[in-house]
């Protein structure tokens, strides 16, 4: 058993001793399961060196459930998924994603390269974006993806959260054009990791967005921190130049 694994079992021992699981439907429990398998990077790798068995065990102790993408989740554009849904991870075409208890995406995970754009599914994209102008009329959304269209994210609701338009189409896609040119680099050499959190168990527009990415030959690593406003809050665009000069250190030019 790996390092990651061993620290994974003795955490969920603690709470099986009495320290007391995380409710299924609390949204800080895929944070808790990062934290323990060493982050998302940790996390994917482990996903990737263990079978669907394995995993399951693993996520059993927090109430989460993992496997193959069901079909519902695969062809339906939803504004939340059914509790089958819930409280899980997918995978789909070497992606995965997290449901939160309320079925709304929450994660996407992906190591690239390869990067090769993916379809679009322009109906469901637009209809996320509504549900977001629905829910605050005071501003203007996109169905944006947590991992872009061109970077190869899936195409429907599973990759899709209503996301500020300014936001989407300005700092946050500037970062995803400059992770494209990472297409140059050894395969499977950066891990992307896109995180969202709501305001509370009914929201449809998450109020803050995030992305982690990992160089998985050093283990060098940086991450940034956006809300789902303009430029991604007063420091969004900070945080767009970290990520941009980091990617440019690794050799994506």
């Amino acid at each position: 058993m790996n390092r990651i694994a061993s620290l994974s079992v003795a955490m969920c021992a603690l709470w099986l001793a009495g320290c007391g699981s995380p409710a299924p439907g609390d949204q800080d429990v895929v944070s808790q399961i990062e934290q323990d398998f060493g982050g998302p990077s940790g996390l994917m790798e482990y996903f990737q060196t263990h079978s669907d068995d394995e995993i399951q065990a693993a996520m059993d102790p927090y109430g989460v459930k993992f496997g193959p993408a069901t079909p519902y989740l695969i062809t339906d554009c939803v504004q939340y998924f059914p509790s089958s849904d819930r409280n899980a991870w997918h995978y789909i075409s070497g992606e995965y994603y997290y449901t939160d208890g309320s079925g709304r995406p929450s994660r996407a995970y992906t190591d690239l390269p390869p990067i090769a754009a993916d379809v679009r599914n322009d109906t469901c994209q637009a209809s996320v974006g509504q549900w977001g102008d629905a829910e605050n009329p005071s501003n203007d959304y996109d169905g944006g993806h947590m991992i872009g269209n061109q970077l190869g994210g899936y195409g429907k609701r599973a990759n899709l959260v209503p996301q500020d338009a300014n936001f989407n189409r300005g700092n946050w896609a500037t970062l995803e054009n400059k992770m494209a040119k990472c297409a140059v680099l050894p395969s499977g050499r950066m891990h992307y990791a896109i995180g969202v959190g709501y305001p509370n168990s009914s929201a449809l527009i998450p109020n803050t967005m995030s992305m982690t990415i990992t160089n998985n030959s050093s283990g060098a690593s940086v991450a940034m921190s956006f809300t789902n406003t303009d430029y991604g809050g007063s420091n969004g665009t900070n945080e767009k130049t970290k990520g941009v000069n980091w990617l440019t250190g690794q050799g994506c030019n």
